[in-house]
């Protein structure tokens, strides 16, 4: 479901490299009635600027982690040492290239979301900023696990696969997922237990995701129980992949975790149903104009809202989202990227025929993978 149809007020806020702007974002909330709300809840878009969740919370309670949690597993030295101090296994990272096999690294930004701030590493290509670090390329199946931590400890939400979009400027950039993959028991056990840890090192609150790379060790290039996982980051926020258990009422177990008030997940009746659920992003692949009225799919949600009669959506912006859901993991996938291709047929036509007039049309600017939400009292 939308989320401004869900929502009685919404503001677009500017956004830059390291997430949102924190003078706009703190002058939006002051247009904001407060005293309505119970807490401020944020997906991506602040872990490059946990500083940001400081300020809001002097005007609100967070349900999320705390700013001082987001700092620390963001903060790559800190976040990896861990992984070392608790033998949870990583790709190799490091400050400065090795001297040989440069081109097995990729440049990272400590804080970034959505891929785009991945690059391949040279020598000819330092690091930007002090956030920034290499990180050793590994060939393998991307999976991740959403989970809930509380005072109790952790509940496995489920399991997903990942997928790329890339674009010659955002090679690694985020295509979509989906859940209910089927991964070896072994695979899984990794996953769960290096989120049993890492909650434990960070105290986390409510609904994370960790971002692994499981790999192959037979000549088959399949999973096994043996298979070796690597962990690459841990999202301490909502994660995109929140979206793919929109039957399990994950949103009120995320406000409770994050309350303290013990989520109420027996007999795993919290689970999301066996069904295999998909997203993907659609992107402008070229500059769009468009003008015309968009019938939107039943099958597509993130739709941007009309703000002027003409909009003009750069090369590699979202658009919207697509959604797809199969008996199995691979259908469900195959679906979505079928969707992509039929969303990126309709804006090439409405592109082509678009012209000046009042219209119900979209604004890319709308539509942003980084959210954040004030929850009403009652």
């Amino acid at each position: 479901m939308q989320t401004l149809a869900l929502a009685e007020k919404s503001v677009v806020v500017g956004y830059g490299r390291h997430g949102f702007d924190a003078e706009a974002l703190m002058a939006a909330l002051a247009t904001c009635n407060l005293s309505q709300c119970i807490g401020f809840v944020y997906g991506s878009g602040f872990e490059g600027q946990p500083q940001i969740l400081a300020q809001v919370s002097e005007q609100l309670p967070l349900i999320g982690n705390l700013p001082d949690t987001v700092a620390a597993i963001k903060h790559p030295a800190t976040f990896f040492a861990a992984l070392r101090r608790l033998n949870i296994h990583h790709p190799d990272v490091r400050n400065s290239l090795p001297e040989k096999h440069s081109d097995d690294y990729l440049i990272k930004t400590g804080g970034g979301s959505g891929g785009t701030h991945i690059r391949a590493a040279s020598h000819l290509m330092p690091l930007l900023d002090e956030s920034d670090y290499y990180q050793r390329k590994i060939e393998g199946y991307s999976v991740s696990l959403l989970f809930l931590a509380s005072q109790r400890g952790i509940e496995a939400i489920g399991f997903n696969a990942q997928w790329l979009s890339p674009s010659i400027d955002a090679p690694y950039r985020y295509g979509g997922a989906v859940s209910n993959p089927v991964l070896p028991d072994g695979v899984q056990d990794q996953l769960v237990h290096a989120a049993e840890k890492l909650a434990n090192e960070f105290g986390l609150a409510g609904l994370n995701s960790i971002d692994a790379i499981a790999v192959t060790a037979n000549a088959g290039n399949t999973l096994r129980d043996d298979s070796q996982v690597f962990v690459l980051e841990i999202n301490p926020r909502l994660s995109a992949t929140v979206d793919l258990y929109n039957d399990a009422n994950l949103f009120e177990l995320h406000v409770q975790a994050c309350q303290n008030s013990y989520p109420q997940i027996e007999n795993n009746m919290y689970q999301a149903s066996r069904q295999c659920n998909a997203h993907a992003i659609v992107y402008a692949a070229a500059e769009l104009k468009l003008a015309a009225p968009v019938s939107w799919p039943g099958w597509v949600t993130d739709v941007p809202a009309c703000s002027q009669n003409v909009i003009t959506i750069s090369a590699g912006d979202p658009v919207c989202t697509v959604l797809a859901c199969a008996g199995n993991a691979d259908a469900a996938k195959k679906l979505a990227h079928s969707r992509v291709e039929t969303m990126q047929s309709l804006l090439q036509s409405l592109n082509q025929t678009s012209a000046v007039g009042d219209c119900n049309c979209f604004s890319a600017q709308d539509h942003q993978s980084n959210k954040c939400l004030a929850v009403k009292k009652g």
